[in-house]
């Protein structure tokens, strides 16, 4: 992990992910996954599960988060977090 003021950037082997979220490959080179912290978790997955494609519901997990995956419209996985 990298952090620069209230910037975070983690780096993650594609095996640490396992079967989790298989949208996310490494052809053409790479890819992202955009991990963002959020304040009302369970605000956010309600207003917007309906109107995208969602990849992983809502989740507590072993780090203390509760998450959520979708897929944005670039194709992009975009995970959702609220720290306890």
């Amino acid at each position: 992990m990298m952090t620069s003021g209230n910037v975070t950037i983690m780096f993650q082997k594609m095996e640490s992910l396992g079967d989790d979220l298989p949208e996310i490959s490494r052809t053409a080179g790479g890819s992202l996954l955009l991990y963002i912290n959020v304040g009302d978790i369970r605000g956010l997955f309600d207003s917007i599960k309906d109107k995208v494609k969602v990849l992983k519901g809502l989740e507590s997990t072993f780090y203390g988060a509760t998450e959520f995956s979708i897929l944005d419209n670039n194709n992009y996985v975009l995970t959702f977090a609220q720290h306890a």
